[in-house]
């Protein structure tokens, strides 16, 4: 979708009330204003530590795959009438998305590569014991609930938009 300055100037706005301009040219410049505040303050960790962005990199590629496995497990007994779990299911998202949200606003936007490193996650842990799975599963809820806790208004919207989109592509909703 064009931004609305754009389409304004390009003359694609017939039909729109005042009231929807003025909304959506708020809209242009608080997503901007967050874009540059995002760049402003993502400190630049991967450029100043090759090393350890790498090891975030990889630890987070492994949360991201133990949650998401712990919450199709989830989902299909949310499907299957144990609507209780639910929160818990929302829980475990949340925790999983903090990881991608905190990824994305630290600049890492290489969709395929995180994919690929997801994917290689997912493959290795097939080989741990459903102990040491539930395991790096908790430790992963812990720390994507720290960093959760720990991020602005942006990431936690991030993280909200990036749960509603999982939770519909499990449940339906």
């Amino acid at each position: 979708m064009l931004p609305s300055i754009y389409r304004l100037h390009r003359g694609q706005l017939s039909g729109v009330t005042r009231q929807q301009l003025i909304f959506m040219t708020q809209n242009d410049c608080i997503l901007r204003a967050s874009g540059l505040a995002a760049l402003l303050f993502a400190t630049p960790y991967s450029v100043a530590n090759p090393a350890e962005a790498r090891a975030r990199e990889l630890q987070s590629a492994d949360c991201v795959a133990a949650l998401e496995v712990k919450s199709d497990k989830m989902a299909k007994k949310v499907r299957g009438g144990q609507s209780e779990l639910r929160p818990l299911l929302i829980a475990t998202l949340d925790a999983g998305a903090a990881f991608i949200g905190h990824a994305y606003l630290q600049g890492e936007r290489d969709e395929a590569h995180a994919q690929a490193l997801k994917d290689a996650a997912m493959q290795a842990q097939k080989a741990l014991s459903e102990d040491a799975l539930a395991e790096l599963q908790g430790r992963c809820e812990q720390e994507g609930t720290r960093l959760l806790a720990q991020s602005d208004l942006i990431g936690r919207a991030v993280v909200s938009m990036l749960v509603q989109r999982r939770l519909h592509k499990l449940l339906g909703d």
